[in-house]
């Protein structure tokens, strides 16, 4: 199984469970499972590409280790750098360090 079936499997088990605590034991580890994709997401240094389960500390945390802000809004993400043009990226796009900036490759 992948990661993100489990994460399903612990999901759905968390709705089933009767007893609050397993319930939470549940829904805490399809969350610790749904942690564990977002990170290999970003293991990375120079590509990224963000899905929709990516966390969302997890994109800011890869572009501010590129020097750049990042701010999460309704259609994905805004990132910028001193005074250079903001780039914006959305669900699907992949940034791109090339040692010394980001770009957005947007998929079709």
């Amino acid at each position: 199984m992948t990661l993100a079936e489990l994460a399903a499997e612990y999901e759905t088990e968390s709705r089933r469970a009767i007893r609050m605590e397993t319930r939470a034991t549940a829904r805490d580890t399809a969350e610790l499972f749904r942690r564990m994709l977002s990170n290999r997401d970003a293991a990375n240094p120079s590509r990224m590409t963000i899905r929709y389960r990516t966390h969302l500390d997890v994109v800011l945390r890869w572009c501010r280790q590129h020097g750049y802000r990042a701010t999460a809004g309704a259609g994905g993400f805004t990132l910028q750098r001193g005074n250079e043009p903001a780039l914006v990226a959305q669900p699907d796009n992949t940034l791109v360090w090339d040692g010394q900036r980001i770009s957005v490759e947007e998929q079709p």
